[in-house]
C-alpha cells in the first residue's frame, strides 16, 4: 500500500541507494585524474621540451582536468579547459 497524503515517507524509500565503495572508488579515480591533468599542465612550465612534447602534454593535462569539471558540474571551468584544449 502507497503513502497516503500526510505520511511522511522515508528517505531511503525515496531515492535510490548507491554503493559507498563505487562512490568512494570514483572520487580516487577522479581525484587522480585532475592530479595528473594539472600535473601535464604544468610540467612544460618547469621543464623545456619540444613543441610537439609541450603540445601533448597541454592537450593530455586539459583533457583530464576536462573529464573532472564535466563529472562535478563546474561549468566555467569547462569552458575554459575545452578552449585550453582547442588553442
Amino acid at each position: 500500500m502507497g503513502p497516503t497524503q500526510n505520511q511522511v515517507v522515508p528517505i531511503s524509500e525515496q531515492l535510490p541507494v548507491s554503493t559507498p565503495t563505487k562512490n568512494k572508488c570514483q572520487m580516487i579515480i577522479l581525484e587522480a585524474i585532475g592530479w595528473a591533468g594539472s600535473i601535464l599542465v604544468l610540467c612544460p612550465y618547469i621543464i623545456s621540451f619540444e613543441k610537439n612534447v609541450d603540445f601533448a602534454l597541454n592537450t593530455l593535462g586539459a583533457t583530464g582536468l576536462l573529464i573532472v569539471c564535466v563529472k562535478s558540474k563546474q561549468y566555467q571551468s569547462i569552458i575554459i579547459n575545452a578552449a585550453w584544449i582547442i588553442g
